[in-house]
């Protein structure tokens, strides 16, 4: 690809019409990747600049390896400290996956702290080993296989360019034979022993950046993912009776998703009574939060009067959900008052009418089934 185009495309993909710096930024991609750096829309823009004058003056690629490991040290430390934590973000359909992804940032980010020390012999291995099994996770084979069946391309991210991750994998997947003292960054002669002269600031700072752009990358890879492992999951407890160890359904088919409507049916209510205050259209609000969520809104029995709304809703398991909200009567919170029902048969009239078989979100704990999964 002409350079030309390579700046249309990083245009493209940063949603750019035009910039002074997309050329450069084109030319920082074809260059920096065969030294090993992946880029992604994370990187440090000055210093990204400063570093393509010294390529013009002539640099060796170990003074380039320098200069861009001394910006992603300083100007853009921040960045490389929390390079994993967009993944946290990832897979939020099964909640024991996402899980396991929280506890593969957290071994990340032990790693970069141990970079932040200067020991780089701690930090390399820890995130190659993530990385290995992240993308086996994701994608089947490991990032570092040289038959991966992903090809580490997309059509959005600045990660998924064709002279980006592909020629950045090359160099990570390179054999190391025999042992030796080579410094390379090279996931066989790191993980296999057969480098002594890994543990460098230059090679811990690249794989931290490689981080950053798999997780500009793998995102909605790890959704779909996530999202195959949680239907196998409903697949697997379909008629189930049992609970858990905080009393909540095994079988909770549409129980996220029901979850998550509450919670944002509850942001639009509250932004029409208290940041802006206006008639509360309930119906058509469900509607539209109910199609966000893959629920049809049909399946929903809704009832308003003067004073607040209710919805209530059964789901595959039997088990009625419901939620009811009026404005605040509180002197503590403005927040509206809210109840939440949870039972087999289905609420009769609204909470401030007859509260039996409601429950207050002023009271805690909430009924099982409205407690969330949570990851820690």
């Amino acid at each position: 690809m002409a350079q030309s185009e390579q700046a249309r495309e990083v245009a493209r993909r940063l949603g750019l019409v035009s910039h002074p710096t997309l050329d450069q930024l084109a030319e920082a991609v074809a260059l920096f990747a065969p030294l090993g750096w992946a880029m992604c829309g994370r990187w440090h823009m000055e210093g990204t600049l400063r570093v393509l004058r010294q390529a013009g003056n002539g640099a060796t690629d170990d003074e380039l390896d320098e200069a861009i490991t001394d910006v992603w040290n300083n100007e853009n430390a921040t960045l490389l400290k929390h390079a994993a934590a967009p993944m946290r973000r990832w897979s939020n359909s099964h909640y024991p996956f996402k899980q396991l992804v929280w506890d593969r940032v957290s071994f990340i980010e032990k790693a970069i702290e141990h970079h932040f020390a200067g020991a780089y012999e701690a930090s390399t291995p820890i995130i190659l080993a993530q990385i290995d099994g992240m993308s086996r996770d994701l994608t089947g084979q490991s990032f570092f296989s040289k038959g991966s069946n992903d090809p580490y391309l997309d059509d959005e991210t600045i990660a998924g360019m064709e002279t980006n991750l592909p020629v950045v994998r090359a160099l990570f997947s390179e054999d190391v034979r025999p042992t030796g003292d080579y410094g390379k960054v090279s996931r066989h002669g790191v993980l296999h022993g057969r480098d002594l002269g890994y543990a460098t600031r230059v090679n811990s700072t690249k794989t931290i950046v490689l981080v950053a752009a798999l997780a500009e990358y793998l995102p909605k890879i790890a959704d779909n993912a996530g999202a195959q492992l949680r239907r196998q999951y409903e697949d697997g407890v379909v008629g189930s009776t049992e609970l858990d160890e905080l009393g909540r359904l095994v079988d909770d088919r549409q129980v996220p998703e029901l979850l998550n409507f509450a919670y944002d049916f509850d942001t639009e209510y509250l932004n029409a009574v208290l940041l802006n205050p206006a008639p509360f259209n309930a119906r058509r609000q469900l509607a539209a939060v109910a199609h966000k969520h893959g629920l049809d809104p049909e399946a929903f029995t809704l009832d308003e009067d003067q004073t607040g709304w209710r919805w209530h809703y059964t789901i595959p398991a039997g088990q009625t959900l419901g939620y009811a909200a009026r404005p605040s009567t509180s002197s503590e919170r403005r927040h509206p008052d809210v109840w939440r029902w949870d039972d087999p048969a289905t609420p009769g009239t609204f909470p401030w009418n007859d509260s039996t078989g409601w429950r207050s979100d002023d009271d805690f704990p909430r009924s099982p089934n409205w407690e969330p999964r949570l990851v820690i």
